[in-house]
């Protein structure tokens, strides 16, 4: 399968509104839960997901995701 990649500037262009989205501190209340750290551990794991994607098995990496989801839904 042939895909072709964008260049990188159009990716950064692209992509950059969405990182920054990222970085913003969620507006999470009152935290007596736990809930705010458990969603800024499940973002950084799905970074370091994504990163990691092309040295992964789909199969693998779709199950991880669907751990980190079940983090939040818990």
């Amino acid at each position: 399968m042939n895909v072709s990649l964008p260049d990188f500037p159009t990716y950064v262009e692209r992509t950059e509104p969405i990182r920054q989205r990222q970085l913003q501190v969620l507006s999470i209340g009152m935290d007596d839960d736990g809930l705010e750290w458990t969603v800024r551990d499940v973002m950084e794991e799905l970074e370091l997901l994504l990163e990691a994607r092309s040295t992964m098995e789909p199969e693998d990496f779709r199950e991880e995701v669907r751990q980190q989801a079940s983090r939040l839904l818990k």
